[in-house]
């Protein structure tokens, strides 16, 4: 059952770089600042199948302001050298859910890159954004997008709808996923505790993600809960 919605373009267009420049045109400032690259800083201890599916998502989502660092992947644009060795830390926003503050569009205009980490989810979550990238840059701004937690691909979907002008507050997301397959005569439930942005009512998930859970079966997939981040 194809019930997700899925990105088939993977670069940007010149409309796209014109929406973003007068998103982030401000005739009160002298110069204006945007966002000119996000950052996946890699901290899985392996490059898995489900991670590398996020990440390709990923770079449909964004196109080329998307690096992935700490890897070397090829096909996808990224280095093996970490984010601090390419750009000053305290230019960046590091998205962090257990951030006190919420990301805005005046954050936006005001450094230069956004950095999103590249870790698996748990439930419940173990804080390793804030363990593994927070702690380590105290000179870096941290944000959230919300109260939950983003599929990688999630978070880089939320901060580019951000940057072509959307409110984090108009931006809808599925809580949670429920996949179900029929196994001869049982029924086999897979959940997914996460928040999905929710693109033409479809959750956004990655079509390898779901070959990686339930293969070339059939499935259906229920949303548990359709909220905001915020």
């Amino acid at each position: 059952m194809q019930n997700i919605y899925t990105y088939s373009t993977p670069f940007i267009s010149k409309d796209l770089w014109k929406s973003l420049y007068i998103i982030f045109c401000n005739k009160e400032l002298n110069r204006v600042q945007k966002i000119q690259r996000i950052f996946i800083e890699h901290l899985e201890s392996e490059l898995s199948r489900w991670i590398l599916a996020e990440y390709k998502n990923s770079f449909k989502i964004a196109g080329s302001i998307l690096m992935i660092t700490g890897v070397e992947i090829e096909g996808l644009p990224s280095s093996r050298k970490r984010f601090h060795e390419l750009i000053d830390p305290s230019k960046v926003i590091i998205l962090d859910p257990q951030a006190s503050q919420v990301l805005t569009h005046k954050d936006l205009q005001r450094f230069e890159a956004v950095v999103v980490g590249g870790i698996l989810g748990s439930h419940p979550p173990l804080g390793r954004t804030k363990k593994l990238l927070s702690d380590k840059f105290p000179e870096a701004e941290k944000r959230n997008i919300g109260r939950y937690q983003f599929p990688i691909d999630g978070a880089v979907y939320v901060v580019m709808e951000m940057l072509r002008g959307r409110r984090l507050e108009d931006i809808k997301i599925a809580l949670g996923l429920v996949l179900r397959r029929r196994i001869g005569e049982f029924e086999h439930l897979i959940e997914l505790p996460y928040a999905y942005p929710l693109i033409d009512d479809k959750p956004l998930i990655s079509d390898e993600v779901i070959k990686i859970l339930v293969g070339e079966e059939d499935y259906e997939l229920e949303i548990i809960n359709i909220t905001t981040p915020i």
